[in-house]
């Protein structure tokens, strides 16, 4: 398969019209099927071709699709397969991302945002109650159409409870994305409805204050702050905002996932009905940092020592060996 495709190749019986941009794992293009109905191809990114992880979920993303039936989930058609691997087609939804959605109208007026989040964790509160957790909802997985409705796209991290992991555990840290991550995504666990929240309450902070709670000069700083930060509260930026909807926004963000929303449905009904809420049950007071992951100076450090010390007891089996020859 190609590393890319231009406007007018065919792929089996579609026909590309136009690249739509790359993600961490996969291609994603507009084409034309046998029909005429715009649909979504998404490849595995050229570097991961014949990598059994990256199968795995594209068949998980497709598994999942097929058994979701949800106005904002986009259908997964087929699991194609060409002579050179396989890729997915898609459901094409009309609009643009959260994204550039916050570009250009960041910070969002309050009853957009919270349309926005309200649907969402509708939406999220559906996969939940299915079993599944998309484990990486970020604005640049959310479709916004013209008529205010959203979609969320992209499953390829996505959980479906039971089912066994696509990578080991550390390497389960490439799930997600820093600025939306968890504490226990960051930690390498394999996450819960709770991650789910976690990411929707970063995606609201966002919409309402222009920025992410957690910002730094690398991906390594950011994830840190998610273990050891304590966030501007979002009316320190914005004075407007409601204090409920501050509120919500906190506990959803919380460190400890035991005093988040537990479940995405909790999160829309709160935000339903922010100005209701009896503020003296969030929790507010700040939070213990997380285990913290090495910071790359440690990372140096750690490595050098290792190395120094296999070199110290390959020196010493060698010696050992030599006496026992010639005593």
């Amino acid at each position: 398969m190609p590393a890319t495709f231009k406007a007018g190749d065919m792929v089996c019986e579609y026909k590309i019209i136009e690249s739509l941009g790359q993600g961490g794992f996969s291609q994603i293009y507009k084409a034309s099927a046998p029909d005429g109905k715009r649909v979504i191809l998404k490849f595995p990114e050229a570097s991961l071709l014949g990598d059994p992880a990256t199968y795995e979920r594209f068949r998980r993303e497709s598994a999942i699709g097929q058994k979701l039936d949800h106005p904002a989930i986009p259908r997964v058609i087929a699991l194609g397969k060409s002579p050179d691997g396989v890729f997915l087609v898609l459901e094409y939804v009309e609009g643009k991302t959260l994204r550039s959605y916050i570009w250009d109208n960041a910070p969002l007026p309050l009853e957009d945002a919270l349309s926005i989040g309200e649907q969402l964790a509708d939406t999220v509160d559906y996969l939940h109650d299915h079993e599944v957790y998309h484990r990486d909802l970020k604005p640049e997985n959310i479709i916004v159409g013209a008529d205010g409705k959203i979609h969320i796209i992209d499953f390829g991290s996505a959980l479906v409870e039971g089912t066994r992991r696509v990578t080991w555990g550390l390497g389960s840290n490439a799930l997600g994305t820093p600025d939306y991550m968890s504490p226990e995504q960051i930690q390498g666990k394999r996450g819960d409805a709770r991650t789910d929240v976690y990411a929707m309450g970063i995606i609201l902070y966002e919409m309402l204050t222009g920025s992410v709670p957690y910002r730094g000069d690398n991906a390594l700083s950011v994830m840190n702050q998610h273990l050891t930060g304590t966030p501007t509260p979002p009316r320190k930026l914005r004075p407007s905002i409601p204090p409920g909807v501050e509120a919500i926004v906190l506990k959803a963000i919380r460190r400890n996932p035991d005093q988040r929303y537990q479940f995405a449905g909790e999160f829309r009904e709160d935000l339903l009905h922010y100005n209701e809420l009896d503020l003296a049950q969030f929790p507010m007071e700040p939070e213990p940092a997380a285990r913290g992951m090495l910071t790359e100076k440690q990372i140096l450090i750690q490595s050098a020592v290792i190395f120094v010390a296999f070199f110290v007891i390959v020196a010493l089996i060698l010696l050992i060996v030599y006496f026992v020859q010639h005593r």
